[in-house]
């Protein structure tokens, strides 16, 4: 009996092991089913290796940071649901309360995605006072998703 409980005891480990593995998903369709069908889903971008438009200008370096973020709520649109969108597309946001990394105080951090079945994908970063909402910095970073063979700077991954 003994034998049994040790083996079922190493059976049950071995499988949680296995599936508490996040799994890469590799384009937009992975994306939305891993999260219609209720998976915990996250996001990671590497944001030096993105187009930045800071100021409405195409900015000549983006730094070399690199932020992640669980993907609690979601809006789906499919395509045409939205006047002017031909494509499907996914949105996302968070906001947190974070130390002001380029001043003294706190700030709201604002993370916005979206990201298009094509592929392409907009991140708007805003860092808002906490106390009068006013914007105090808005960056927009562009960079693609999907199978290419190509270093990609957003992942996302299911759990």
């Amino acid at each position: 009996m003994k034998r049994v409980s040790i083996l079922i005891v190493l059976t049950l480990a071995t499988f949680t092991a296995a599936t508490a593995q996040p799994k890469s998903l590799k384009n937009f369709d992975e994306l939305m089913a891993a999260l219609n069908a209720g998976y915990n889903v996250r996001v990671v971008i590497h944001y030096g290796k993105c187009k930045l438009v800071a100021d409405n200008e195409v900015q000549d370096k983006s730094p070399d940071a690199i932020g992640g973020m669980a993907i609690d709520t979601y809006e789906y649109f499919a395509p045409k649901a939205v006047r002017g969108n031909e494509n499907a597309f996914v949105v996302f946001s968070e906001n947190k309360l974070i130390q002001n990394p380029k001043g003294k105080g706190f700030v709201y951090n604002y993370a916005k995605f979206k990201v298009e079945s094509t592929g392409k994908v907009k991140v708007t970063v805003m860092y808002l006072d906490p106390n009068t909402q006013e914007e105090l910095m808005s960056e927009n970073f562009f960079t693609e998703f999907g199978d290419s063979a190509k270093e990609q700077a957003i992942y996302f991954y299911r759990q």
